[in-house]
């Protein structure tokens, strides 16, 4: 009977650190949708992610620059020309703001954005796999521990 229990609670607690990414995949798993904006001169928009994402960005317009930073680190993600039509995938490596916005040459560029893909940070993940390792190992043990 202690061991069924102890299984039990081994297997129950394994689980239970599996819990945060495979309901971070339900909540966010559908696209998130973005905005349409201007990006004439220095115009343009901020964003957050809810974890590391892709960024579909597709602009229209005449000639210009469009920029996308990290507004934690100040990080560049995408520096790119656009010529009448451009699509930009940039990945967002973190949980955070962000912004999209036009160099100031720009003439006269409208902008979608959208997130794909979101997943939860490497940190949690890390924690939540390595947590559930070591007791679904713990598990493995006692059961090898009982038949021996």
């Amino acid at each position: 009977m202690r061991h069924r229990f102890l299984s039990f609670l081994l297997l129950s607690v394994g689980f239970l650190f599996l819990i945060p990414v495979v309901e971070f995949s339900f909540v966010h798993h559908a696209v998130w949708p973005g905005g349409i904006y201007s990006v004439d001169g220095t115009g343009g928009s901020q964003f957050s992610s809810p974890g590391w994402a892709l960024l579909n960005l597709t602009c229209n317009g005449r000639i210009g620059r469009v920029v996308v930073t990290d507004d934690i680190t100040g990080k560049t993600l995408l520096n790119a020309s656009v010529h009448g039509h451009g699509q930009f995938v940039v990945v967002l490596p973190h949980a955070g703001d962000y912004s999209d916005y036009g160099d100031g040459s720009n003439t006269s560029i409208t902008c979608t954005d959208q997130l794909w893909s979101p997943y939860a940070t490497k940190r949690v993940q890390e924690t939540s796999y390595l947590g559930s390792s070591m007791f679904f190992l713990l598990f493995a043990l006692a059961v090898w521990r009982w038949r021996a």
